[in-house]
């Protein structure tokens, strides 16, 4: 059986990579900050440590087949995802990534360029990406799940997130985690890039009006608001709200259109149709 090492599960994308590790029955560790605070399954077995501390790594990916990485919203987010890696390629462990990355040099130095607040990330994805672990790195794009950040918002009729009029590909992360989760545990998974992504794109006034058809109440669309960022700040915090409102500045300002091509991809990686959001929301409200 796979023993898999999962960082982040206490976050929201490790998290489900988690659970369905978990339903799959595979042997699963999770490293975590408090074992107290974790509140994980019985059948998880915790390794208390910070990312930072790179023995505490090393103890957690010890005797491990795969890890499973998510950069944290930490300022020295480059240095621990050296870390991780080094010590991943150190224990033999296939390194699997959830976030963003870009795999030609050029396209990665022109994002860079474009977008200088993503440097970081687009740098720590490439650390990982030349590691010698048969790394599995996947490009995600808009969570659905993001939109339970401001689920009160929402229920009071409000959509506050910023998104490009001509639609932005949104992914339900729980058929995230269905690849993520087969790329740890089989070994024939093929090592690269890989985009994983949502069957349509979809703008704020469209992803207000699923929500209010779920909810059965009026939902207004305000992320064309200048004021935006308020609602952000009401919700996060340090630099999870930093990055936040980095990434939704992009997704205001930029569409992200969905490739027909790309999605018959996904639904082979799933074994089925990727997941509206009008089917995560209408789970959402009915669970």
């Amino acid at each position: 059986m796979t023993k898999t090492l999962i960082i982040g599960a206490t976050g929201t994308v490790g998290g489900l990579v988690l659970d369905e590790a978990v339903r799959r029955g595979v042997d699963v560790r999770a490293l975590v900050r408090n074992k107290e605070r974790a509140n994980l399954p019985d059948t998880v077995e915790l390794v208390q440590g910070d990312l930072a501390d790179r023995e505490a790594v090393r103890t957690a990916l010890r005797g491990v087949d795969s890890a499973f990485y998510v950069s944290p919203h930490e300022t020295n987010e480059v240095e621990i995802a050296t870390v991780f890696g080094e010590e991943a390629q150190r224990a033999g462990a296939r390194l699997v990534f959830g976030g963003f990355h870009i795999e030609d040099d050029d396209a990665r130095e022109a994002a860079g360029s474009a977008i200088p607040a993503y440097i970081p990330k687009l740098k720590l994805a490439a650390f990982l990406a030349s590691t010698d672990t048969r790394p599995a790195m996947f490009s995600l794009t808009n969570f659905d799940q993001n939109d339970e950040i401001f689920r009160a918002d929402i229920e009071a009729g409000v959509f506050p997130t910023p998104l490009h009029s001509d639609g932005v590909n949104r992914i339900d992360l729980r058929d995230a985690a269905e690849v993520l989760t087969t790329a740890l545990t089989d070994k024939d998974f093929a090592a690269g890039s890989y985009q994983l992504l949502g069957p349509e794109s979809l703008n704020g006034e469209q992803s207000a009006r699923i929500w209010a058809e779920a909810l059965g109440r009026e939902v207004v669309y305000t992320g064309d608001d200048p004021e935006w960022r308020k609602a952000f700040e009401r919700r996060l915090s340090g630099q999870k709200l930093v990055d936040w409102i980095r990434s939704f500045e992009l997704l205001g300002s930029a569409p992200i259109a969905t490739d027909p091509a790309e999605v018959e991809i996904m639904t082979k990686l799933l074994g089925h149709a990727p997941r509206t959001l009008a089917d995560y929301v209408r789970d959402s409200v009915n669970r």
